[in-house]
């Protein structure tokens, strides 16, 4: 979830389920100096984690590295692709993806951010864009010299659901019970840590900017990160594949200026993921 998100979620009742406005000019909340020497994954990175959360994060963000790595090279003509983007969408999302993959080496570090441990009763986590809990909030500013881009993780990404697994955390076995590979599972059977973390890292603008996203803002405000699109329901990956329907078969509805499937972060999250269950599985479908 991107803080150019949250304030778009107070304007999403002015629009109908197709008609999704993205062009609104951002605005955010007090950013803290960390400082902008620091670099992706480095121990100084991570601000006020504790030394278990400091072990969860470095392993999804090496997940969301392996997920950028392997749908690099996805078959557009697999369920993973055409679940959430068009063909005219590929050489954007190859882009994010390569990028997202880039930061598992800070050696060479293409782009800057972040990362901070929310406290529990923080109050940006505590309001989503679906009127629930975050999991984490991504500042989308651009950029500015002086400070590096935040990564809010709320304390829900250490409790939920969707992110208590990683890509290790069952065996990949075949049809057995608690493999990965089990028959009979949906999507969110297969969401984790590195996939919320993707979905995050693809908001920060500098990411963007060297993936070689287009600029939705102007000269003076710009915005090269994915946002979360209003208008297709409170669940990330059905307001996903809805977006993209909406392109498909209702293209003429849209607003101008609507989010485009690979500019949305889950579409780019959950195409990585589907790929890689479907890689590793020998899936043909995930199903919702």
């Amino acid at each position: 979830m991107s803080k150019f998100t949250r304030n778009l979620a107070y304007l999403a009742a002015a629009f109908s389920v197709l008609a999704v406005n993205a062009n609104a000019i951002p605005k955010f909340h007090h950013i803290r100096d960390v400082g902008k020497q620091l670099l992706p994954r480095l121990e100084t990175n991570y601000v006020d984690c504790s030394e278990d959360q400091k072990k969860r994060l470095r392993t999804g963000f090496a997940d969301a590295a392996a997920l950028g790595n392997i749908a690099y090279n996805i078959d557009q003509s697999s369920t993973a692709f055409t679940h959430y983007l068009r063909g005219e969408d590929a050489t954007q999302a190859k882009g994010l993806w390569s990028m997202v993959a880039a930061n598992n080496d800070p050696t060479n570090a293409p782009y800057t951010f972040s990362v901070r441990c929310a406290k529990k009763d923080d109050a940006d986590c505590k309001a989503s864009r679906t009127g629930g809990a975050s999991l984490a909030i991504t500042d989308s500013q651009p950029d500015d010299g002086k400070h590096a881009r935040e990564m809010k993780i709320c304390d829900l990404f250490f409790t939920a659901d969707q992110t208590k697994n990683n890509l290790d955390s069952k065996k990949y076995d075949g049809d057995k019970r608690g493999s990965w590979c089990q028959k009979g599972q949906h999507f969110k059977d297969f969401e984790t840590a590195g996939h919320t973390l993707l979905h995050e890292m693809t908001h920060l603008d500098s990411l963007a900017q060297a993936a070689g996203m287009p600029n939705r803002g102007d000269k003076d405000n710009a915005h090269h990160g994915t946002d979360d699109v209003d208008g297709f329901g409170d669940d990330y990956v059905v307001a996903a594949r809805g977006l993209l329907d909406a392109w498909v078969n209702h293209k003429d509805d849209l607003a101008d200026g609507a989010l485009k499937p690979f500019q949305n972060a889950e579409n780019i999250a959950a195409a990585a993921t589907e790929w890689w269950f479907i890689k590793s599985c020998g899936f043909k479908d995930i199903s919702l």
